[in-house]
C-alpha cells in the first residue's frame, strides 16, 4: 500500500531517528566498554642521549638549552609511544633538578605536566594507584656506579643509598613509590649502568640504553634522532605486552640506610626524630614505603651546603 505524502515523510523520519539514537547509543556503550590506560612517565635530565656535561644540566650552563630540547624530545617520544601503545591518559613529572625544564607549551598536548618544586613526593609527585603503568625516561646510575654518567641519587651529598641493604638509585626509589601505589614500571631509559641496575631491582622493566658511560663526564651515545625513534618504540612495545608485570614489592619493615658525604651533615641528619646514625650513614626504618621516600627527601635538603 502506498502511504500519503505526508505519511510517507513521517515514516522516513521517525526510521532516521531510531538508527541514530540505536547509533548514539552503541557509541556510548562502547565508549563505557574501552578501558582506559594511564601511563606516568617522569623525566630527568642526566640520562638522556647525548649529555655528559655539567654544561648541559644546569640552568644557565652554556649548553643547557640544547640538552633540556633533547630533554623535551625525549618526553615527547614517550608520550606519543604511550598512546600508540593504548595509553586514554598520560600525566609527565619534570624530575630535574629545578623540575621547570619542560615548559607545557613544548610538550605534546595530550599530556599533562606537573611541574615545579617543591613536591612532597618530588621524582614521584602525581602517582597514584589509578594508573596503570610508570615509564621512566632520561635516568642515571647511583654515584658508586663505575662508568655511569653523572651518578648520583637526588645529590652529590648522599653517596650510597640502600634499601633493605641493596644499593638503589633514584629509579629504585620511586619504583619503591610506584608499588606501594601498585603501578609496575614498563619501560626505562638512559646510561647503560643506570638501565642494568634498574633491570635488577625492577621486576621485568623493558630497558633502553641511549648510551654508555665512559667516565663520569663522557659516554658513546646514541644519535638523539635514533633514541627518540627507540623510546617511542619501546614504551609503545613495554605497553601492549601481554605479560603481567609486577610491582616493586620490599619486605617490612623497610629500612633506608644512607651513607653521606661529611661528618657535618650527618650530625644534622641525626637530629631527625628516629634517625640512627653510625659515622657518615644514617639510617630510618618504616614499614610505610612513602614515610622512607620522604625521609630520603629531607636527608637530602639537610645536607645540602
Amino acid at each position: 500500500m502506498r502511504l500519503p505524502p505526508r505519511s510517507a515523510s513521517l515514516a522516513l523520519a521517525l526510521r532516521t531517528a531510531l538508527l541514530l539514537a540505536a547509533h548514539l547509543t552503541a557509541a556510548s556503550l562502547a565508549a563505557q566498554a574501552a578501558p582506559k590506560k594511564k601511563v606516568y612517565i617522569s623525566v630527568d635530565l642526566e640520562g638522556i642521549a647525548g649529555v655528559v656535561a655539567n654544561t648541559q644540566t644546569s640552568p644557565g650552563g652554556q649548553n643547557y638549552e640544547w640538552a633540556r630540547r633533547q630533554m623535551i624530545a625525549e618526553t615527547n617520544a614517550a608520550i606519543e609511544g604511550a598512546f600508540a601503545g593504548g595509553a586514554t591518559e598520560v600525566l609527565v613529572n619534570d624530575s630535574h633538578g629545578p623540575q621547570t625544564n619542560l615548559r607545557p607549551d613544548e610538550i605534546d598536548r595530550r599530556a599533562m605536566l606537573i611541574t615545579g618544586q617543591p613536591k612532597p613526593l618530588g621524582m614521584t609527585q602525581g602517582l597514584d594507584s589509578t594508573f596503570d603503568a610508570a615509564v621512566y625516561i632520561g635516568y642515571h646510575a647511583p654515584g658508586s656506579t663505575a662508568d655511569a654518567v653523572h651518578g648520583h641519587t637526588f645529590s652529590g651529598a648522599l653517596k650510597v643509598v640502600r634499601l633493605n641493604g641493596k644499593e638503589v638509585g633514584e629509579y629504585g626509589l620511586n619504583a619503591m613509590v610506584a608499588g606501594y601505589w601498585g603501578v609496575p614500571v614498563a619501560f626505562i631509559s638512559g646510561d647503560k649502568a643506570a638501565v642494568q641496575m634498574a633491570s635488577d631491582f625492577i621486576p621485568g622493566v623493558d630497558g633502553l640504553v641511549v648510551k654508555e658511560g665512559i667516565g663520569y663526564f663522557a659516554a658513546k651515545t646514541m644519535n638523539p634522532l635514533e633514541a627518540r625513534e627507540k623510546i617511542s618504540a619501546g614504551v609503545r612495545a613495554a605497553l601492549v605486552k601481554r605479560i603481567a608485570r609486577r610491582p616493586v614489592t620490599l619486605a617490612g619493615p623497610i629500612t633506608l640506610e644512607i651513607e653521606l658525604d661529611e661528618l657535618s651533615h650527618a650530625d644534622v641528619v641525626a637530629l631527625v626524630p628516629g634517625m640512627k646514625r653510625n659515622g657518615r650513614t644514617v639510617s630510618y626504618t618504616s614499614p610505610d614505603p612513602l614515610t622512607i621516600y620522604k625521609v630520603a627527601r629531607v636527608i637530602m635538603a639537610l645536607s645540602r651546603d
